[in-house]
């Protein structure tokens, strides 16, 4: 609460934020340092005016959440709980804590509809000490918050798919050139970098569906791939399972670390079209889409992939699915492609959100 002119007001009060009416879209909102709550609840526009539209919102969300990581993380979590039943339970709790997070995103980004995300919150929560947030946002920033392992990634698959010795030099250059090139994009052609992060999100929808379907002519079709192996059997879910508690906890914080990024746009509110009405509709459904995807793909790697050999062998899962339908030369090929291209477009979305985002000057 406070008080204004004797009176006790709400803060978030509608009439302490009259001075922003007549505010057009693509309009630069400028304010005082007043450091008052209501100020920081009025929705601001990037000096570049607002270039996301829903698709462009929902493709930098998809993308950011959609890494390298699922074409590993099935594998691991089926030789923690030893069943596909339990493996299955633990993607759909994984859906469900990372669901409690995004409504808590949704609150706080359609509260607070501005570029900046968690800075922003923490700033608005807790505004004494006074750079306390963004201290601690930057070097979070700093510290933890960039990608550099996906452009290594990136150099190493690259190298693999071209048939190309992977040395560390070689690995570091493909590296140093997706980032550089990225942030040429990204810094000097606005509209081609949200184009080309667009075309990759597709992609990386278009190779997802491409493994389900897959994986369910695999499953109507069971003769061609799985005679005389032991692969997905609905009937006995649960068989095998390890229910120690240490096991499913590691189990689910790597389900739910797969879902990371649902709040990708929250950093960048200031460049949305309509930014509160965008975020309530989209993100709800990108999350949706990357859940759905998830476990049909843990469908279609149990279908096609014995599961003795997911425990034994020490390749990601997704190599084994492409080597026991395309065969090993062109499985492998195929797969260090689609993991390079997976954290290509992660890259360019973490750059997209991070540089945009006012993390330590916004502050000071």
């Amino acid at each position: 609460m406070a008080k204004v002119s004797g009176e006790v007001q709400p803060l978030l009060d509608p009439s302490s934020s009259a001075s922003t009416e007549g505010v057009e879209e693509g309009q630069v909102l400028t304010v005082s340092n007043d450091r008052s709550v209501e100020l920081d609840t009025v929705p601001e526009t990037a000096t570049i005016g607002r270039n996301l539209s829903w698709i462009s919102a929902y493709m930098l969300t998809m993308s950011r959440i959609v890494g390298s990581g699922i074409f590993a993380t099935p594998g691991n979590i089926y030789k923690a709980v030893g069943s596909v039943g339990l493996t299955l339970i633990v993607w759909v709790v994984g859906v469900a804590v990372a669901a409690c997070g995004l409504a808590i995103s949704l609150e706080l980004g359609c509260m607070l509809p501005r570029s900046g995300g968690v800075k922003v919150y923490l700033e608005f929560m807790y505004r004494r000490p006074r750079f306390l947030a963004s201290t601690m946002v930057a070097i979070q920033a700093v510290l933890l918050g960039f990608t550099a392992s996906n452009c290594i990634v990136f150099g190493e698959y690259m190298l693999v798919a071209l048939n190309k010795d992977v040395t560390a030099f070689a690995q570091r250059t493909l590296a140093v050139g997706l980032l550089t090139a990225i942030t040429i994009v990204h810094g000097c052609f606005l509209k081609t970098g949200i184009w080309v992060q667009n075309a990759l999100a597709w992609v990386k929808i278009g190779l997802m569906l491409f493994m389900v379907i897959l994986g369910l002519v695999a499953l109507f079709l069971p003769r061609t791939l799985r005679e005389g192996v032991e692969t997905l059997d609905l009937t006995r879910p649960f068989e095998g399972s390890n229910w120690e508690l240490v096991t499913l906890s590691t189990a689910t914080f790597k389900a739910m670390y797969s879902f990371a990024g649902y709040d990708n746009v929250n950093n960048v509110l200031n460049e949305v079209k309509d930014p509160v009405r965008t975020l309530k509709t989209m993100a709800p459904t990108a999350l949706l889409t990357v859940a759905i995807f998830y476990l049909m793909l843990n469908l279609a790697y149990f279908t096609v992939v014995p599961l003795e050999e997911i425990n034994k062998s020490g390749e990601l899962i997704a190599a084994l699915f492409f080597q026991r339908i395309f065969g090993a030369s062109v499985g492998s090929t195929l797969l260090s492609v689609l993991v390079a291209i997976s954290a290509a477009g992660n890259v360019m979305v973490v750059t997209f959100a991070l540089v945009k985002r006012p993390d330590s000057t916004c502050g000071f």
